[in-house]
């Protein structure tokens, strides 16, 4: 008899491969517009927006990253706001703001991200925004790349291709893949008007539309995400563009990277049930009907596929080392009576090939990916291999903790 949970494992991966399957279409049916082209906008002006809170390491680097960028400079303005920072980054900021490169806004108490981009929106005098992390950087041309989207009047925001700034350990190499595989799910999911995330790292927002819905929320894990769903909700489009790059640190460390995706994946949970009412509605289009549901089917089925995987291959493994141990880890006795039929009829099943299935569709897609964003392969293959082979396990892991801390409803902590 065929359990319950089996149905919904095999589900599960039925989800994945269909969600690669997409993809894999977008990319062939879009191919020629994967190629990012220079085009001449209207110079709109723009504010530029960094919190900082205790960021003296990086943010001479951010500073001097977007101080450098080629636009008229009587059209650009940089507002950093130091959220109370307790080591020397405020020293740093008085000497970009003595020389008149900057305006700096202080806030009495350690109010968050959300909170200090909602005052320095209150002040700004660009038409558009701009918002960056004090730990990233960008390319000098990256806001005449995006201009010329704010041509149509329809566009809220327009976001960049992100990447990894720098990367020195075999970690940061690996999240390195990621974020350039998420160049091109980004890009793909504009074609299709379904953005549903503005990255922090020098999205670019029409004041207006900010204003209109409400700002950033200071209480929510992923504000770049819930203001992507408040802009859509309000009746615009976000887009993307692939020539405007922009570099951001990632963790360096385990620790660090938990405790990230943590606080990613409850946050785009919390989102999902914020806007749940944009399940299945025509109003959102593709983003509505399609994609904000399965996202959230994918949650599940991401915490079914581990859930599974651990009992299942999990239970084997303890199985081979308990009759291993039984014959006081002889190698010799174990094999001779070791069955490898059986052994490879329970270790094979269909989850197994929809997983192969997925491998492959997922390099093809991060090795287009690559050549879509013009970066070398060959410089990290290793790094890139346990990218898809390992990697997605981690992160199931990392959504089925996240998931858990929901369900028991532990502190959300930025």
């Amino acid at each position: 008899m065929v359990s319950f949970a089996l149905i919904l494992n095999y589900l599960a991966w039925y989800v994945f491969i269909f969600i690669g399957v997409v993809w894999i279409l977008v990319l062939l049916n879009r191919d020629n517009s994967f190629r990012p082209e220079k085009k001449t906008g209207k110079h709109h002006s723009v504010s530029v927006l960094i919190p900082a809170y205790n960021e003296e390491k990086t943010i001479t680097q951010t500073l001097q990253s977007v101080l450098a960028i080629d636009y008229p400079k009587n059209l650009l303005e940089v507002i950093v706001i130091n959220d109370c920072s307790a080591d020397s980054t405020p020293a740093i900021l008085r000497k970009f703001e003595q020389q008149g490169l900057i305006q700096v806004l202080t806030n009495k108490q350690n109010k968050g991200k959300a909170y200090s981009l909602n005052r320095a929106i209150s002040i700004a005098k660009g038409e558009l925004v701009a918002c960056i992390d004090a730990d990233s950087g960008v390319d000098k041309d990256i806001l005449k790349r995006m201009m010329p989207h704010f041509d149509n009047p329809k566009i809220g925001s327009v976001t960049p291709a992100l990447k990894i700034w720098k990367t020195q350990n075999f970690l940061e190499k690996i999240q390195a893949a990621e974020y350039i595989l998420n160049v091109f799910l980004r890009k793909a999911l504009a074609f299709l008007d379904s953005i549903h995330v503005t990255p922090g790292v020098f999205s670019v927002y029409r004041k207006s539309v900010l204003q209109k819905v409400g700002g950033f929320e200071e209480k929510n894990l992923t504000e770049d995400m819930d203001i992507a769903l408040k802009i859509h909700e309000a009746g615009y489009k976000i887009e993307n563009e692939l020539g405007a790059v922009s570099y951001t640190m990632c963790p360096n460390t385990w620790n660090e990277l938990f405790k990230q995706r943590i606080r990613w994946y409850r946050g785009a949970i919390q989102n999902s049930i914020k806007h749940k009412h944009m399940f299945f509605s025509y109003r959102y289009g593709n983003l509505g009907i399609f994609f904000l549901p399965l996202n959230f089917i994918a949650i599940l089925a991401i915490f079914m596929v581990f859930m599974t995987v651990l009992w299942n291959y999990g239970g084997t493994v303890t199985d081979i080392v308990w009759k291993f141990s039984l014959v006081n880890w002889d190698m010799g006795v174990y094999l001779a009576g070791f069955n490898v039929a059986a052994f490879l009829a329970k270790m094979i099943s269909t989850p197994l090939i929809l997983g192969l299935m997925g491998l492959i569709m997922g390099g093809y897609i991060l090795y287009t990916s690559f050549l879509i964003t013009e970066e070398k392969v060959k410089s990290n293959k290793k790094g890139y291999a346990i990218y898809l082979v390992i990697f997605p396990f981690i992160m199931m892991a990392f959504w089925t903790l996240a998931i858990l801390h929901e369900v028991l409803r532990i502190e959300r902590k930025w």
